[in-house]
């Protein structure tokens, strides 16, 4: 099996993680018919949490918070501006409950990271070179769509872009190949596979023969 072997360096195009800010504001935690009142009022419960901290209890607005986490995600640092505290508070998105019929956000999570300290995050793979796979007669298995690191908040990259434009028919891509910077550590074994180029299924169609008309009477 072939496998192309790229240098350890930042990757070019690699996209650094955002600090999106979310404007908070306080709740007072009381029975399910409160919270079911704030439902419909498009509002979005949600707890901030962290080592050393007490809890503290939220409110979203759902139109703010679907838009966002429907634009980037709810991978990243957010920066928490809560009404009424001066600091704000960096987090990490750690549970998104939804509404199983509808969809939509019924509760979140935060845990609050520190900037000097490291933190789990999954970055996303990005594939670039696949047309030239398939002019090949290639196709591409993807196995691995994003990974786990460890990394400092403000080293946290979006995505990491993967480039299989020099690979061959089975040919395959590791983790350890990937173009991570040197300060974000992959948390899975380097010999992970992340894809492979198999032989495309698709065949040209056979031309049928023609058979010779045959002579009239």
């Amino acid at each position: 099996m072939e496998r192309v072997r790229f240098r350890k360096r930042k990757g070019k195009g690699d996209i650094m993680a955002s600090t999106q800010v979310l404007k908070c504001k306080k709740r007072e935690v009381k029975n399910t018919g409160y919270l079911r009142e704030l439902k419909r009022n498009e509002w979005v419960p949600a707890v901030i949490y962290g080592k050393g901290k007490e809890n503290l209890t939220v409110l979203l607005a759902n139109k703010e918070l679907s838009r966002v986490f429907t634009h980037i995600g709810t991978r990243g640092i957010f920066s928490l501006e809560v009404e009424g505290e001066k600091q704000v508070v960096m987090a990490q998105v750690k549970e998104v409950q939804k509404n199983r019929i509808s969809g939509a956000i019924t509760h979140v999570d935060f845990l609050t990271v520190k900037m000097d300290e490291k933190i789990h995050s999954m970055i996303r793979i990005h594939l670039v070179g696949e047309e030239e796979i398939i002019n090949k007669g290639g196709a591409l298995q993807l196995i691995v769509r994003e990974i786990p690191v460890s990394c400092l908040p403000g080293d946290l990259i979006e995505v990491v872009n993967l480039d299989i434009s020099g690979l061959e028919i089975g040919g395959k891509v590791i983790l350890s190949d990937l173009l991570l910077p040197a300060t974000v550590e992959a948390l899975e074994d380097g010999d992970t596979v992340v894809a492979n180029i198999l032989a495309s299924s698709i065949e040209e169609p056979e031309a049928k023969e023609e058979k010779p008309a045959e002579p009239s009477a």
